[in-house]
């Protein structure tokens, strides 16, 4: 994907190229730019192409500008979900051990409360993939 981009990219450079090269008499005509104020009259003769390229850079790097501000927000986005995840985890496990100390003091075991939930064995197994696929989400909030 990379690449591709690159490519475009490429492929625009060279258009604007060979359009500037093309009508390269209107872009190196000069037009004057002036500036008449109550008490200061300016005025500036500068080449077409010197216009061009102002509007060009500005809105390139207005553009880089929603970019980045969009970006931003999607980096801060990640990062309180991730947060989330790190304190719902801790709370998974407390609540957990909660259980697994209450199991031991003769209350209702969670088998008995909850039947088909599985014998220990069976609950470790269903946290590790929990685990796991929460890892693999952290991996795929990361990526983007």
């Amino acid at each position: 994907m990379q690449k591709v981009k690159y490519f475009l990219g490429l492929v625009v450079v060279v258009i604007l190229v060979t359009f500037i090269y093309q009508n390269n008499e209107y872009f190196m005509a000069e037009q004057q730019l002036g500036l008449d104020l109550y008490f200061v009259e300016e005025s500036v003769e500068l080449p077409n192409l010197f216009y061009f390229a102002t509007v060009f850079v500005v809105g390139f790097l207005a553009a880089l500008l929603v970019a980045f501000s969009y970006g931003r927000k999607k980096r801060k986005t990640i990062r309180e979900l991730n947060e989330k995840i790190t304190a719902d985890k801790k709370r998974i496990d407390e609540l957990e051990s909660r259980l697994a100390s209450s199991q031991g003091t003769g209350k209702i075991r969670a088998e008995d409360q909850y039947p088909g939930s599985g014998s220990g064995e069976q609950r470790a197994g269903r946290d590790a993939a929990r685990d796991e696929n929460a890892d693999a989400m952290d991996v795929e909030f990361s990526r983007k």
